[in-house]
């Protein structure tokens, strides 16, 4: 009976099970390949330059990581 404001489970407060601080995303490693997502193009993957950098060669869209 009546457990007042924040009595659900959790009772409010943050259970530390985040993303973390850059969005839960793990870097790749120095190997892989871009892929761009609109065509399918393979590219190799340079090291120090992010895949979202790289335009696509057959159709100009943003690469992403394989």
């Amino acid at each position: 009976m009546g457990r007042g404001k924040g009595g659900g489970q959790g009772g409010g407060r943050g259970q530390g099970r985040g993303p973390g601080r850059m969005g839960g995303s793990k870097s790749a490693g120095p190997s892989g390949n871009c892929i761009c997502p609109n065509c399918g193009h393979k590219a190799s993957h340079k090291v120090g330059q992010p895949c979202y950098d790289m335009k696509c060669p057959k159709c100009g869209a943003q690469m992403t990581r394989e």
